[in-house]
């Protein structure tokens, strides 16, 4: 029906005598919705006009005439009224269902469950704000009598899953220490095979270092030139004898000490770090050895 037409049929329902005066102005009502119906599809706000065709279609005080053709225009309009499906994916390609959809600042969708939702067409800006409060945008062109049209946006961080929350596990007792081991420390009897080759060096060098002295003694005043290199090999036998007996003193007194009181490996440490030192000062008529330390 054309708005000349509808004109028409107003003023003929008005200078009818057989209509009540309440009859009149819910004529007046339904005439109105049918006109502010036609001037919202003009404009492009579709939804609106629907909402008009359908008070007018199902009022039933409105002529049978006004009526029936409210409801033709109600089923032509949405046949053209678009429709979209909002989706959110996470970075995996997994839904988000807990989503708000804003479009032109106007919320459009509160949650996600894959419905179609109706919308005028025209531009729009979409926002799409997450539960974590990021938000993601897109802006789209709604045609008109566009259909069930997908509009997905793809957010940059997978989807978060809460584990359950894990029982208190029981504090597990420390395992008793291991008990000391019985005996002589290994260190004991490591330094006794140090102080047993430390004295057979110096017994074996001393002996040699004798021997040369007894032979250069023969031969005083006048010992011949070639006896000058037993002078020389003498102090260096006199030298390693005293090394050999100060090295195998420093152990006999160290395994001593470990064999007497049964030490411990930590302890055995701290009596080597106790020794900390030796000297030996040799000489022709033999040698003496000074332990420095703390026992």
């Amino acid at each position: 029906m054309s708005s000349t037409s509808l004109r028409i049929f107003s003023a003929v329902l008005l200078l009818t005598g057989g209509f009540s005066t309440a009859a009149r102005a819910d004529t007046k009502s339904c005439v109105q919705a049918h006109a502010s119906a036609q001037r919202e599809v003009k404009a492009g706000r579709l939804k609106e006009a629907a909402q008009l065709y359908t008070a007018c279609g199902s009022d039933a005080t409105c002529p049978e005439q006004l009526r029936s053709e409210c409801t033709e225009l109600l089923e032509t309009l949405r046949r053209n009224v678009p429709t979209v499906i909002f989706s959110v994916v996470d970075k995996a390609g997994v839904d988000t269902p807990t989503v708000k959809v804003y479009g032109n600042d106007q919320l459009l969708s509160d949650g996600l469950d894959g419905r179609a939702v109706e919308l005028d067409p025209g531009k729009y800006h979409l926002r799409f704000v997450l539960a974590d409060g990021s938000e993601l945008s897109s802006d789209i062109v709604v045609r008109e009598a566009e259909k069930n049209r997908l509009v997905q946006v793809r957010a940059e961080q997978e989807a978060k899953v809460e584990a359950p929350a894990e029982a208190p596990k029981s504090a597990t007792p420390a395992p008793p220490p291991a008990p000391s081991s019985s005996g002589p420390p290994v260190a004991a009897w490591v330094a006794t095979g140090v102080a047993v080759a430390g004295l057979g060096t110096f017994a074996t060098f001393a002996v040699l270092g004798n021997k040369d002295k007894q032979a250069l003694n023969d031969c005083k005043p006048s010992c011949p030139e070639s006896e000058r290199s037993t002078r020389d090999g003498l102090k260096t036998k006199f030298l390693v004898a005293d090394i050999g007996l100060g090295v195998g003193a420093a152990s006999a007194v160290l395994a001593t000490v470990l064999f007497i009181t049964g030490a411990s490996r930590d302890e055995a440490k701290d009596t080597a770090r106790g020794v900390r030192g030796f000297d030996v000062a040799s000489s022709p008529q033999g040698a003496s050895l000074l332990l420095r330390g703390s026992f």
